[in-house]
């Protein structure tokens, strides 16, 4: 009990000392601010995406691409109609622009690294180069997912389908062969679509 009375009094008395010198300082425990909230996962991982409307060599709209940035480069889904039944050559092109009828304003393969055409080439592939599409001979549709591993969606870097003239995807009128240079031995240009952002 004592010792209850003894402490409340020199608490008392402290407060009465700093009351009476207006020298004294009491210490002050700021509470620190409260902690900004996360950014939220949409925006700090915001999708990358791009679509494509393929034409015919008589201008005509046949398809489209959809393309999405993912881990391990570009995911290119394709919807296409109207095309002869077999093997088609697929490749992204380094130009932006698609004049009919023979698609040549597209360019050559998008190949920003300066290799050899096809994945069987021993100083190959180009960045753009891709899988054959395989056009059903019922309908003359061609759907299915290619990815393109060396390229992105991303602006400013070295491998971007977005650089200052952009780039196309083309369909050739036969099948790549993946060795054969410049461009696989497919063929002429029968379809082309310019890859644009969403």
């Amino acid at each position: 009990m004592y010792r209850n009375i003894i402490g409340g009094g020199a608490a008392l008395l402290m407060l009465v000392a700093c009351a009476g010198d207006p020298d004294a300082e009491l210490e002050v425990q700021e509470t620190p601010p409260a902690a900004e909230p996360a950014a939220s996962m949409d925006m700090a991982t915001e999708t990358l995406e791009a679509q494509a409307t393929f034409i015919n060599d008589q201008g005509t709209e046949i398809g489209t691409a959809t393309l999405t940035e993912v881990s391990d480069g570009v995911r290119i889904d394709v919807d296409l109609a109207f095309l002869q039944a077999g093997e088609r050559g697929f490749h992204i092109h380094e130009t932006g622009t698609c004049e009919t009828p023979d698609f040549q304003s597209a360019g050559g393969h998008f190949n920003p690294t300066d290799a050899a055409h096809g994945f069987e080439a021993p100083e190959g592939p180009h960045a753009g180069d891709l899988e054959n599409l395989e056009v059903e001979t019922d309908d003359g549709t061609a759907r299915g997912v290619r990815t393109a591993e060396m390229v992105t969606l991303e602006r400013g870097l070295p491998n971007s389908l977005f650089d200052t003239d952009g780039s196309a995807l083309v369909v050739h009128s036969g099948p790549d062969d993946y060795s054969s240079q410049p461009s696989g031995d497919s063929g002429s240009r029968i379809a082309c679509g310019v890859i644009e952002p969403v």
